[in-house]
């Protein structure tokens, strides 16, 4: 391997020019590729195409469609909520959204006021006296709403618009309308009332609004947070601002990292826009590396032709052992059953093989070009090259870590078991840690759709619905009618604790015929012809070969979906002969996910472990030990991180879900730069303890200033505070770098110089024992003997 990296030394040295003008005409692919890129929040970023639920779920929404957007109206009562001109400003809105191809039903207070007054003088008007309308939605024994209302006028001071969107759409489309609603809404004027949208569709919308702005500014606020630690913990030859070469580096592999995810049509999601701050403060990290050990070696003297070859040959390999560990972390995320989480997993990849490429070759030729050009100046003409010896311990991160190397590496007894007790106790936990995956979760509830929904809500109206999609050859038979009205009357007597009501055609069918179902299957076709599209829309398709029996649950949480979802099936076992029915919904895309990240989490653990032991392996010629050590402590962590997570009650989310194969595939990193200077320093024939401490001051401060930086990357995502999804995971991330930190510079040394230690002194007793064996020393004398 160093071989082939002096090599490449040799190359960056004699085509530098052509290297930096390479990189710099990259960027106009990438920039092309990078205009390619979309916002995806839609379905299949939460599950597979190909499962079950999916299938399910895109034929329910062939004919029908549980993405409601619900217009909340407030005001201080009922007189002032159902004034005329309200009412009037309610119908405007039904009738402009109707007319929409995209919209399946609107259906606000106005249209069962008018469906009233066509029962009493059969024209579907609007009254213009108030009192007319109070009395029409009103008991007259009690004054207490009528029931018939109940579903768009929940209490005396709320009332609903309900608009129902093609499912069958794809998020942008939806968005689309959503906007169209608000800007119907904005202009209906009404009076004296507040008005909140909210909905799933509407959620989703203002998801990917916020995602824009949270990008731009956890870029701005990582590329602040990078100038600064930079020019405050990395010190480097010549000009101050040479210490922000690492950063320029970055800024140009995320460019590429942009076009690439264009290119290979990878979407932004809640989970992949947390790649560009992580991708800051690990491409830095591997470039503050790289600029490092030039600089190490410009120190010593040494010719600028033999600094470019030395630097390449000695950190490239390492750095590139770290990479490909860090890389086979990742590959672990592709393990999840959750599409974006592979995308994620993907676009990390992508980024930081980006980021090591452009360090290896671009900032060592701008390095090298730099100095070259320098040296060729009149006034450094004629000037001998003294050889000057290394910086030691000159700086105060170097001071702190020579006086840490000698008391970690004498105190493993006590180390070793605090750290192996912190792991057992965090795994223990871990099992504790809730599970969120509901998506009005996963963004700030101070966001208007999201308070309006949990308005919503208190109401006792359910946001999203469990689905009951019946499928036969005609649905208009009177038994399947009257199955449809037992299973409702069922669900709603036995299952009340959870679920908030139900609607189906067989509600409108018993409305319509006083409370009977007829027996012959002319009488409800007919019933069905005479009844507004609006109403029947989304319960029966046009040929009768479908319907929807809507199940509200009470609360929007995976775990109330996954019970109502359970109980349902109890319900869906025996249906009449010809009769299929499928529980379905957008809310059993929320409990695929959630079961995704429970069951793949471990999975994505373990393998990412497994994936980065058996690279290590191989990238080490089968050295066992090294392998070992290079990956244990960083294991340890993930015990550490679970504990954490408990004590301050961060959940577990599609992004959180993935912190095992992270952590791993970013603090091998630290683990491998460490131990193989150690064995740079051994081989120059330094003892353990003196070894490690070179090692701990020389590259230790280079591992301290990476170290700072990708927690300054990760820092980023606390700004997101439209995102609790990223700021928890920003903040169990940077915990989990500076462990990664503690493990490396406190765990792992003790543990290296304890085993080489324990090596040389095995070695030296094999070798005494073999001086006086006497069948060895007869053996060896006899074969003197026999030389020529």
């Amino acid at each position: 391997m160093n071989t082939i990296f002096r090599r490449l030394g040799i190359l960056i040295k004699n085509k530098h020019v052509i290297l930096v003008i390479l990189g710099l005409l990259v960027i106009i692919p990438a920039t092309l590729g990078a205009f390619q890129l979309t916002m995806d929040t839609g379905n299949e970023t939460f599950v597979s195409a190909d499962s079950q639920v999916y299938k399910d779920y895109e034929r329910f929404t062939e004919s029908f469609s549980d993405s409601v957007v619900i217009v909340l109206l407030t005001a201080d009562g009922l007189p002032q909520l159902l004034q005329p001109d309200n009412v009037a400003s309610m119908e405007a809105v039904e009738n402009r959204m109707a007319a929409d191809p995209n919209i399946v039903s609107a259906v606000s207070p106005a249209f069962f006021i008018k469906q009233a007054v066509a029962r009493q003088t059969g024209t579907p008007n609007l009254p213009n006296n108030p009192q007319e309308i109070l009395a029409i939605i009103t008991d007259p024994q009690n004054g207490s709403i009528s029931e018939d209302f109940r579903q768009v006028i929940p209490d005396n001071q709320h009332a609903f618009i309900a608009i129902t969107l093609d499912a069958s759409l794809s998020a942008n489309q939806q968005a689309d309308i959503v906007e169209t609603i608000k800007k119907t809404v904005a202009a209906a004027d009404f009076k004296g009332i507040d008005v909140g949208i909210t909905g799933f569709p509407t959620v989703r919308s203002d998801i990917e609004d916020l995602m824009i702005s949270s990008m731009r500014n956890m870029l701005i606020l990582s590329v602040i947070l990078m100038l600064t630690i930079l020019a405050l913990v990395f010190s480097v030859r010549g000009s101050f601002l040479w210490r922000w070469l690492p950063l320029g580096m970055v800024l140009l592999g995320i460019i590429y990292a942009f076009g690439a995810m264009g290119i290979l049509d990878i979407p932004i999601t809640v989970v992949t826009m947390a790649v560009f701050p992580i991708l800051v403060g690990l491409g830095v990290d591997y470039a503050i590396q790289f600029q490092n050990r030039y600089d190490e070696e410009a120190r010593k003297g040494k010719p600028i032709a033999d600094v470019i070859i030395d630097s390449v040959s000695h950190i490239g390999p390492t750095i590139g052992i770290a990479i490909i560990a860090a890389c086979l972390g990742f590959a672990a995320l592709f393990l999840s059953p959750v599409p974006m989480i592979r995308d994620f997993g993907l676009t990390l990849i992508i980024g930081v093989t980006s980021c090591y490429v452009l360090s290896l070759s671009f900032l060592l030729a701008i390095l090298y070009w730099h100095d070259r050009r320098n040296s060729s100046k009149p006034e450094a003409k004629g000037k001998k090259h003294k050889s000057q010896p290394a910086q030691k311990g000159t700086g105060l991160v170097e001071k702190g870590l020579i006086r840490l190397a000698p008391w970690v590496i004498k105190n493993p007894l006590a180390i070793i078991p605090i750290a192996l007790l912190l792991t057992a106790a965090g795994m223990i936990a871990d099992s504790h840690i809730d599970t969120q995956t509901d998506e009005m979760k996963f963004i700030s509830q101070d966001v208007p759709s999201i308070r309006d929904g949990n308005t919503l809500q208190s109401l006792g109206s359910g946001l999203m619905s469990v689905n009951l999609l019946v499928e036969a050859k005609d649905i208009t038979d009177p038994a399947i009618i009257e199955w449809i009205w037992q299973t409702e009357q069922r669900i709603n007597a036995e299952q009340s604790d959870l679920v908030a009501g139900t609607t189906s055609i067989a509600d409108i069918v018993m409305q319509a015929n006083n409370g009977q179902i007829p027996q012959n299957v002319e009488a409800i076709r007919q019933i069905l012809d005479n009844t507004p599209s609006p109403i029947k829309r989304n319960f029966i398709t046009d040929d009768f070969g479908a319907a929807n029996i809507m199940v509200t649950a009470k609360e929007s949480q995976t775990d109330v979906f996954e019970e109502v979802a359970q109980r349902l099936k109890d319900y869906t076992g025996e249906p009449p002969a010809g009769v299929h029915v499928t529980v379905t919904g957008m809310t059993q895309i929320t409990v695929k996910l959630a079961n995704a990240l429970s069951s793949g989490r471990e999975k994505m653990t373990l393998m990412g472990i497994v994936f980065v032991f058996a690279g290590l392996l191989l990238l080490f010629k089968f050295k066992v030990l090294r392998a070992l050590m290079a990956i244990v402590p960083i294991a340890l962590i993930i015990g550490w991180s679970s504990g954490v997570m408990y004590l301050w009650g961060i959940k577990y989310t599609p992004l959180t879900a993935t912190l095992g194969a992270l952590t791993i595939g970013i603090g091998v990193e630290f683990t491998i730069l460490l131990m193989m200077r150690y064995y740079e320093q051994r081989e120059k024939g330094e003892d353990p303890l003196q070894a490690m401490t070179t090692s701990m001051a020389r590259i230790g401060r280079a591992i301290v200033a990476s170290g700072f930086t990708v927690i300054g990357g990760f820092g980023a995502l606390l700004i997101a505070t439209d995102f609790p999804i990223l700021r928890d995971f920003g903040i169990v991330t940077m915990l989990n770098v500076f462990f990664a930190l503690v493990t490396t510079l406190v765990v792992l040394p003790p543990l290296i110089v304890w085993m080489d230690s324990w090596r040389e002194k095995l070695s030296v007793a094999r070798q005494f024992v073999s001086l006086h064996n006497p069948l060895d020393h007869q053996t060896n004398h006899g074969c003197q003997n026999s030389k020529p």
